[in-house]
């Protein structure tokens, strides 16, 4: 199990994108459009993860599914708004947490190619908690994909989330923290959803926090 992601959710891509890249020097790379889930998204790579800038460009559609109505609900208050974060694990992970009947995996893609995801719905309605994806065999993490970055990202170095240790560790089934390099995640019971990423550069730590997810601050 890995962290794998964060989702900013935004009304305007290319808004977002710019802000972003204007206060912090990281560059949004064009996803594309998930196949009939009425989202479609930026990539912003970090070489240890990355962040996912999505929109929903039919909120008809995006109301019928788990990602559609995560994106929605972030939404639901703000233009822009952290909507969740996921965890990369193998398919018999989410094949075995399925069978105890609490969650059905679900699936998204993007030209045909994408991830099984698990635990969605519960992360709209406590989005402390991450899903839980696996992606297609020999298919490429997007943390991996080229970008234009004016500093060198080496990654997320923590995420602090508005969760319980406990309540964290219980749902992940494994501890994080400091003592878990692939789960860089403090836990601060206060407020609600994820309360601050801090993701490491070249030029130092840049931090993101919820008031204005994509407008950056330097350490």
């Amino acid at each position: 199990m890995r962290f794998d992601h964060v989702i900013i959710a935004t009304d305007d891509l290319a808004r977002s994108a710019d802000r972003l890249r204007a206060t912090t020097g990281l560059v949004a790379v064009e996803g594309g459009t998930h196949d009939g889930l009425g989202t479609c998204n930026h990539i912003v790579p970090l070489g240890r993860g990355y962040l996912e800038l999505v929109t929903a460009h039919d909120r008809d559609l995006a109301q019928g599914n788990d990602f559609g109505r995560l994106v929605l609900a972030a939404l639901a208050e703000a233009d822009e708004a952290i909507a969740g974060w996921a965890v990369e694990v193998d398919e018999t992970v989410l094949r075995a947490r399925a069978a105890t009947g609490a969650e059905t995996i679900g699936r998204l893609t993007r030209r045909g190619i994408g991830i099984h995801h698990l635990g969605m719905a519960r992360a709209r309605i406590s989005p402390a908690l991450p899903f839980l994806l696996a992606r297609d065999a020999g298919s490429q993490s997007p943390e991996a994909m080229s970008a234009a970055h004016a500093v060198v990202p080496t990654g997320i170095d923590m995420l602090t989330v508005a969760a319980t240790r406990p309540d964290l560790d219980t749902w992940l089934a494994t501890p994080v923290g400091d003592t878990s390099p692939p789960l860089p995640v403090t836990c601060d019971g206060t407020g609600r959803g994820i309360t601050r990423i801090d993701i490491a550069t070249g030029a130092g730590i840049v931090t993101l926090t919820p008031q204005e997810p994509t407008k950056g601050m330097r350490a």
